[in-house]
């Protein structure tokens, strides 16, 4: 123990690494909100996936150089889709040689990884193409960047892997996969987070009304996305939309994805996707280990590893945080319950340790506008 160092009676307490959440996106002048909210949560290490715009480069800067408290951050600056699709404000080349050269100027950046949204959106979109989708990831290659890619079919996924892609968040939504499917992803690596708190959020706070009473939930959440929670009629609305329908669908799909994928061994990692729809910062991350157990089938250790080793491990070569061992780097969460024995004792936090601090907990105000 270093000299001076704190003496700490964990008797009947159960001691985790920081959480590692690997889909997060930051609203510009909010970010020191979530990063509050995350740290509250023992959420020590996450991933920015795309969403980079405004001052965010900025405060990611200033929250690595130490001078603003934030989890651990790894960014993929901002991100791609079609020049017409969703997200809206991302990189949407038209030709494959402007993809080339939006990846090089990431590349000059010093951006961790690449992402991109293959998707529809339940129709509502159009995907980035193709052969854009190779040259992104051909060009990303180039500098040693890896791609990780939102994805939502399944032909996505093979044409993907083909151009090189082996990290995938959410999954194959749109039918079942099958034994040659399987094979491929377990012959390639491939790692998936899927999200599965968030698919479920179109309709999970409209049938569990008590969320709204829940004070993480309500706290990272922005105000006037929780007043519309709030009203009865727009959460009928959300439980009677032809959208949602759509979407239970998906989610079936998906969460017997996962189970296959984790029976045959396939990385699962967690990634909440907060910033996103109705997950809150912090909560989302718990949120999402709980959906991975109740609904993806992972055992109560297989997700924290999911939160842990496995995440740690698709950041960075040789990481040194995502476990509890000697000469790993100080990041702990000390819970007063067994997460073994229930996940959601994740939730139960006595204290946090960020590289060998015991953190201030509490709950960040919304920040107000200045006049």
């Amino acid at each position: 123990m270093p000299e001076g160092g704190e003496v700490i009676d964990a008797t009947g307490k159960f001691l985790i690494p920081g959480l590692v959440d690997l889909h997060n996106h930051y609203r510009d002048g909010l970010e020191e909100w979530a990063w509050g909210l995350q740290l509250h949560a023992g959420v020590l290490t996450v991933r920015s996936l795309g969403s980079d715009h405004g001052q965010t480069p900025a405060m990611i800067a200033e929250a690595r150089a130490g001078n603003v408290p934030a989890p651990r951050i790894f960014t993929a600056g901002v991100g791609f889709s079609h020049p017409e699709g969703f997200p809206p404000g991302k990189l949407g080349p038209a030709t494959e040689e402007e993809a080339r050269e939006m990846v090089r100027e990431l590349a000059a950046q010093e951006v961790d990884l690449i992402k991109m949204w293959v998707d529809t959106f339940l129709d509502t979109r159009p995907k980035i193409e193709p052969g854009i989708r190779a040259a992104i990831a051909d060009e990303a290659a180039q500098y040693g960047i890896p791609v990780s890619a939102h994805v939502f079919f399944e032909d996505d996924v093979w044409q993907l892997v083909e151009a090189g892609v082996r990290s995938f968040v959410h999954g194959v939504r749109d039918q079942e996969v099958d034994d040659e499917f399987v094979a491929m992803a377990q012959d390639n690596g491939l790692t998936f987070a899927p999200a599965l708190g968030q698919a479920k959020t179109f309709w999970w706070v409209a049938e569990h009304p008590e969320l709204l009473d829940d004070e993480e939930f309500r706290a990272g959440i922005q105000p006037p996305a929780f007043e519309r929670l709030l009203d009865p009629g727009n959460r009928a609305a959300m439980l009677e939309s032809e959208s949602t329908a759509r979407r239970r669908v998906a989610y079936d799909y998906v969460t017997k994805f996962v189970r296959r994928m984790n029976e045959a061994g396939v990385v699962i990692t967690a990634g909440s996707d907060s910033g996103a729809g109705n997950i809150a910062y912090g909560w989302g991350t718990h949120h999402e280990l709980e959906a991975l157990v109740e609904d993806g089938g992972l055992t109560p250790l297989q997700a924290l590893a999911a939160a842990g080793a496995a995440a740690a491990a698709e950041l960075t070569g040789d990481p040194d945080f995502g476990t509890v061992a000697d000469g790993k780097a100080a990041d702990l969460v000390l819970l007063f319950a067994d997460p073994l024995a229930d996940i959601r004792n994740t939730r139960q936090i006595d204290r946090v340790m960020q590289a060998g601090v015991w953190l201030g907990r509490g709950l960040p105000a919304f920040p107000q506008p200045a006049d």
